[in-house]
C-alpha cells in the first residue's frame, strides 16, 4: 500500500465511527455499505465467526433485539498502521447496554479490535475484523 495520507486516516477513523453509529442506531442499510462483500469477523476465544455482510447485519440486529435497541459501541485509542501490505485500524472498545433509565447502563464487555480496511472505488471499507475481548464469556448468536 504505502504512504497513507492524512485524508486516508481521517476517512478510516470515520469508517470506524460510522460502524458504531449505524450498528447502535439500527441503520442497517448504511451499515451494509461499510463492508466489502467478503467481510469476516473473528472473535478471539469463541468458536463462532461472521462471514459476509448478511451475517454482520444479522449479528447487529440480534444485539439490538437483546438490548431493546440500547446496544452501544464506544471506540477509542485508535491508531492506523500499514502492516505487511495491509492497512489495519487498531482500537479499544467498550460495549455498553445503555439501559432505559438513567443510572441503569451496564458495561457488557471491553477489548481491542483490529480491522483490516481496504480502499475501494466507494471509499474505505472493512474487510476483516478481529475482536479480542478482555473478559471470557459465551456467545450464542
Amino acid at each position: 500500500m504505502g504512504n497513507l495520507t492524512a485524508d486516508d486516516k481521517i476517512a478510516i477513523a470515520e469508517l470506524i465511527a460510522r460502524f458504531a453509529h449505524c450498528s447502535d442506531y439500527a441503520d442497517w442499510a448504511a451499515l451494509e455499505k461499510l463492508y466489502v462483500p467478503e467481510i469476516e469477523t473473528e472473535l478471539d476465544g469463541l468458536a463462532i465467526s461472521y462471514q459476509g455482510i448478511p451475517a454482520q447485519i444479522a449479528h447487529a440486529q440480534e444485539s439490538a433485539a437483546q438490548t431493546a435497541g440500547k446496544n452501544r459501541h464506544y471506540n477509542f485509542n485508535l491508531y492506523i498502521e500499514e502492516r505487511a501490505g495491509a492497512v489495519v485500524a487498531q482500537y479499544c472498545f467498550l460495549n455498553v447496554n445503555a439501559g432505559a433509565k438513567a443510572l441503569t447502563a451496564q458495561m457488557v464487555t471491553s477489548g481491542r479490535m483490529s480491522d483490516t480496511v481496504v480502499k475501494t472505488a466507494d471509499g474505505w471499507k472493512i474487510a476483516r475484523r478481529f475482536v479480542r475481548f478482555d473478559q471470557s464469556f459465551e456467545l450464542d448468536f
